[in-house]
């Protein structure tokens, strides 16, 4: 009868023993970590990464003077505009590996995403047509409203906006590889130092 709980005791110890080799090589061995990996795939799934918008305003005037009385008209209107990357014009050469830590990524430049500018986003603010004069139908405000979104390309494209997309760009480009394990990362643009 005494035989048998020292068989278990045996086994037991037996079973606690290899178990502690397990853990000890376990711990002691080193793991190879997997290098990481950036493909063209995983950036174009971000689709059009859109790192800056504004919203910008214009007010629009115009008097149209005649001898027999005067139009004027003013409203306001806004557009909301996105600049960014579109990563779907990402090409495989545009990612260069370097060892198993470090990666070069070519982005296209950015440019203007979205442009929306919304007729409920005008507001007449003032309408005064004369005696003698007929108000600013449908037509002529769609012509103010249509010089008012040049207005605004123009003013849109005077400003940093692409400068600004390509500056948060890079930053949240660098930011998710590092996150994603590399160590080393660049990131220029098509046109930078050569590149196409």
């Amino acid at each position: 009868m005494n035989s048998v709980p020292r068989r278990r005791s045996r086994r037991l110890l037996v079973l606690a023993v290899a178990i502690a080799v397990l853990l000890a090589v376990n711990v002691a061995v080193p793991r190879k970590k997997a290098p990481p990996y950036v493909g063209v795939r995983v950036l174009k799934d971000l689709a059009e990464l859109a790192t800056v918008e504004y919203n910008v305003t214009k007010i629009v005037s115009h008097q149209d003077v005649a001898w027999y009385g005067d139009r004027k008209i003013l409203f306001e209107t806004a557009a909301t505009v996105k600049a960014g990357i579109d990563m779907n014009e990402i090409h495989e050469r545009d990612i260069l590996l370097q060892g198993e830590a470090a990666v070069t990524v070519t982005l296209p430049r950015p440019r203007i995403l979205l442009f929306n500018m919304k007729p409920e986003h005008m507001k007449e603010i003032f309408n005064e047509s004369g005696i003698l004069r007929s108000d600013f139908n449908n037509q002529e405000k769609d012509a103010l409203l249509s010089q008012g979104e040049k207005d605004i390309r123009a003013k849109v494209a005077a400003m940093d906006i692409l400068e600004r997309a390509a500056r948060q760009a890079r930053v949240l480009t660098e930011s998710w590889l590092k996150k994603s394990g590399f160590e080393t990362v660049h990131v220029v643009f098509r046109g930078e130092g050569g590149q196409k």
